[in-house]
């Protein structure tokens, strides 16, 4: 479970800097076909949090099965 929760902790902060890497990079890019609007960023943030609650389902499932 420890492994588990530390595993979890450190996904979650890549995940963190990843998103600030894409919002940093669509702010930078000079090719406006490249650049990302704030719809299409706030759509992926969206979908990130759904996955991110699916495995928090499936993190408490497991955790659940092994008491």
């Amino acid at each position: 479970m420890t492994s588990a929760t530390t595993e979890r902790e450190e996904y979650n902060k890549k995940y963190e800097d990843l998103i600030q890497k894409m919002n940093f990079n669509s702010q930078q890019s000079s090719n406006d076909n490249e650049k990302l609007t704030s719809i299409m960023v706030h759509l992926i943030k969206q979908r990130c949090e759904q996955i991110g609650e699916r495995i928090k389902c499936v993190y408490k499932f497991k955790s659940g099965s092994f008491i």
